[in-house]
């Protein structure tokens, strides 16, 4: 994979996993400071979607990196 592909899967995974796991009350910018509500299921949503771009990129990187068969 090239460099740019490990850069992207880096900063996704580090989305992702904020929006699902620590977007909630006392962590900065979630719902509750920012005055949305207490609702992140679009936030639960929207991780998941990153974290499969994530295997995505990298399976797709390492499908296009394997040599050809005669």
């Amino acid at each position: 994979m090239k460099l740019s592909s490990w850069v992207a899967v880096i900063v996704l995974v580090i989305l992702g996993v904020y929006l699902l796991v620590f977007h909630a009350d006392p962590l900065p910018a979630n719902h509750e400071t920012i005055g949305l509500g207490d609702q992140h299921v679009v936030h639960s949503i929207v991780g998941i979607l990153l974290l499969i771009g994530v295997v995505l990129i990298i399976w797709r990187g390492r499908r296009s990196g394997a040599p050809a068969t005669p």
